[in-house]
């Protein structure tokens, strides 16, 4: 069921139902001159046809020539648009709203790629090593440092000797085997010692700067041989030294 109001400014006619009105609360919006009003206050107790047309007063007649030039139909947007109209007053449809969205989106886009180069830098340099000046550079910033690239699991201990000198002397020889595409960091080895049932005796950790290296990284798919002199001290030894086991770790 339809329900006839008329805006109180302009004195249009409109049809409108009561479910729009029970939404709006009554309040609606002329779309001849954009006048809101309570469409419920100004609703016809006479809709068209329920008088006499000799009775009519010459304002109802006009009112009645505007209703009948205007079939029945739901309100357009165009016609009633009510006064919490969501799509025209959404901020998005401000070109200074997206503009400062844009923005935002754009400040969120540059922290996330930050926060990604900072935790991946070591990995960036040692794929793309013409990024090292940038990645400096941003470190700098930063207050951070580049270091090489750590992947224990390509890197491999090929071969290995431990040669007694002395009766508290050994000589430690191995050789350090890269099988990754990048250079990686030079790990640290832990040796030990162990009796006949391989039950260890004692450990020592070499650290890669007692490894005599001038480097910090290892180069892609190189062979890297080390001698070192080890000394042991009988005393602290629980039993005679019968072999040895490498281990090579990223402290």
């Amino acid at each position: 069921m339809s329900l006839t109001t008329r805006c109180p400014a302009c004195r249009t006619l409109f049809k409108v139902v009561p479910d729009q009105l029970r939404v709006s609360e009554g309040w609606v919006r002329c779309g001849q001159c954009d006048e809101v009003f309570d469409a419920s206050a100004q609703l016809l107790a006479n809709p068209l046809g329920a008088a006499p047309e000799s009775k009519l007063a010459p304002e109802q007649e006009q009112d009645q020539e505007l209703l009948t030039q205007e079939p029945e139909r739901p309100a357009a947007p165009g016609d009633v648009s009510f006064l919490h109209n969501q799509a025209n007053s959404s901020p998005g449809h401000r070109p200074l709203s997206r503009a400062i969205y844009i923005l935002l989106s754009l400040a969120l886009l540059l922290s996330l790629s930050g926060q990604i180069v900072f935790h991946e830098r070591d990995r960036i340099a040692a794929a793309r090593p013409g990024l090292k000046p940038l990645l400096l550079a941003f470190c700098s910033v930063l207050n951070c440092t580049l270091s090489p690239l750590r992947k224990i699991e390509s890197i491999t201990i090929d071969s290995s000797s431990l040669v007694k000198l002395q009766e508290d002397a050994y000589r430690l020889n191995f050789t350090l085997k890269n099988t990754a595409a990048t250079a990686l960091a030079i790990p640290a080895i832990e040796l030990t010692l162990t009796d006949s049932l391989d039950q260890p005796l004692v450990r020592r950790v070499i650290l890669a700067t007692e490894l005599g290296v001038k480097s910090e990284a290892l180069t892609a798919g190189i062979e890297w041989s080390v001698s070192l002199a080890v000394a042991v001290v009988p005393t602290v030894l629980p039993g005679p030294v019968a072999g040895y086991r490498l281990f090579a770790f990223y402290p």
